[in-house]
């Protein structure tokens, strides 16, 4: 270290800052990241200041060479290195005495809180390169492996911190920068545990008694300090956050849940019968939707079918009172007023029923009246009584009136009442067959000549 003569002008104002506007107690900014590589168990980038520092740990694994391997404790191996392009002038690359001795004491101060018995025939490896310098690079490596040591999971009793005081311009100052280092007058690096025990002590340059105690100080309430920083990294990378403390459930709520769990349970277990369900509500709604339009139809035909209804009822009435001659006038003036309804009507498609009815009628008809034969004058074989025509279009027209779920109710009665109807009609041309000038002979042979009975 240069001799302060060598430099002109002060490094302390005479308000008490420092060239970087720091006062005697503060240390320089701190910066630390952990995990920058992959590879290594674990690793800590710092900067502190202008100072860069990359520290990669490895193991606990085995020590080789063999002859290395302690029975009783694993290794400490702390390799501290310079990089060549880290100061102004190039250093030379490799191993010197000072990276030596600077790795045998930064292992040194390991040692106390490292728990190297629980492996055994292993070695844990600290490696420390510094990527830039700016003085106080031993004590910025210290506190990046101490990180990197956590980061890898090696029991430890304890965090390392380390700093360093000096001598600027006759004041003891705390974390001395490159210009301080290279100028003041001495220069003090400590390392401690976080109970403070002093695990590394050096000195380079003249101090008092009072001033060391007075620098110890400094670098306690340094240490501290950057302890601090220290935990708060490590805590954000590996504490798990707290959980809040669990609210007491009332009775009503304890309810309230276990319905909802129930309701739960019920829903899944009527999931399918649930689908079903919802299938038959889509169709009603369906249904529901289009019900008006078809209420409207079938109102139209309901009215319709309720006034063929009333002209039945009116035909029943009519026929005892009214001769069978003038039904049929009856039947078609009552048809005559309805005849806009008829048209309205829709007939039954359902020939098949229309079929039974002329089956009927032929039955009807095939009596011995409509067989007869007339001499002269009379009826011919057409003209079958006018009644059974009426009463064939009576029928037909009562049938095309009703509705298609009143046919088949109604069927069973209008063939009965066509039945009497032709039994009637076949009584009816006997009597008039009966009453005429004409003698009806089914066989010549059983009657004499009208002269024999003269005689």
């Amino acid at each position: 270290m240069s001799c302060m003569s060598d430099k002109t002008g002060k490094l302390i104002t005479d308000d008490g800052l420092r060239l970087d506007g720091r006062r005697a107690d503060e240390i320089r900014p701190m910066k630390i990241e952990i995990g920058v590589l992959s590879r290594a168990d674990g690793s800590c980038y710092l900067e502190w200041g202008r100072n860069k520092v990359l520290v990669g740990v490895f193991g606990p694994r085995e020590a080789h060479p063999r002859r290395m391997q302690r029975a009783d404790a694993a290794v400490i191996r702390y390799k501290y290195n310079m990089a060549s392009f880290s100061v102004e002038d190039r250093a030379r690359p490799g191993p010197s005495r000072r990276s030596i001795e600077i790795s045998k004491v930064s292992r040194e101060a390991f040692e106390p809180v490292i728990m190297a018995e629980l492996f055994p025939k292993t070695a844990i490896d600290i490696f420390v390169e510094v990527l830039q310098a700016d003085a106080g690079t031993r004590t910025a490596a210290i506190n990046a492996s101490s990180i990197a040591l956590a980061d890898a999971g090696i029991p430890m009793k304890g965090l390392i911190t380390s700093c360093a005081f000096g001598k600027v311009d006759g004041q003891i100052v705390l974390d001395l920068n490159k210009e301080e280092d290279n100028y003041g007058e001495a220069d003090f690096p400590v390392a401690m545990t976080q109970d403070g025990e002093i695990t590394l002590l050096q000195m380079d340059g003249h101090l008092t008694s009072e001033e060391i105690k007075k620098g110890l100080e400094l670098v306690r309430n340094g240490c501290k300090e950057i302890l601090e920083i220290q935990q708060a990294v490590l805590r954000k990378k590996f504490q798990t956050p707290i959980e809040e403390p669990a609210k007491e459930t009332s009775m009503e709520e304890i309810s309230d849940i276990e319905n909802k769990v129930l309701e739960a349970e019920v829903s899944m277990k009527y999931a399918s019968e649930a689908t079903v369900v919802e299938e038959i509500r889509e169709e009603i709604k369906v249904f529901e939707e289009d019900a008006p339009k078809k209420i409207a139809e079938e109102g139209t035909v309901a009215e319709e079918i309720h006034e063929c209804e009333k002209l039945e009822h009116k035909i029943e009435e009519a026929k005892p009172l009214v001769e069978e001659e003038t039904l049929e006038e009856v039947i078609k003036a009552e048809i005559g007023e309805k005849a806009d309804l008829k048209a309205s009507l829709e007939i039954d498609p359902k020939i098949t029923e229309f079929e039974e009815l002329e089956l009927i009628k032929e039955e009807a008809c095939s009596s011995d009246a409509k067989k007869m034969k007339f001499e002269s004058g009379g009826f011919a074989e057409e003209e079958i009584p006018l009644y059974e025509k009426s009463i064939t279009e009576k029928v037909i027209s009562e049938k095309t009136s009703e509705s298609k779920n009143e046919l088949e109710f109604k069927d069973k009665s209008r063939k009965k009442v066509i039945a009497e109807e032709a039994v009637k009609v076949e009584e009816k041309s006997e009597k008039e067959n009966s009453k005429g000038p004409w003698l009806v002979v089914k066989d010549p042979s059983e009657s004499g000549s009208k002269g024999d009975k003269d005689e």
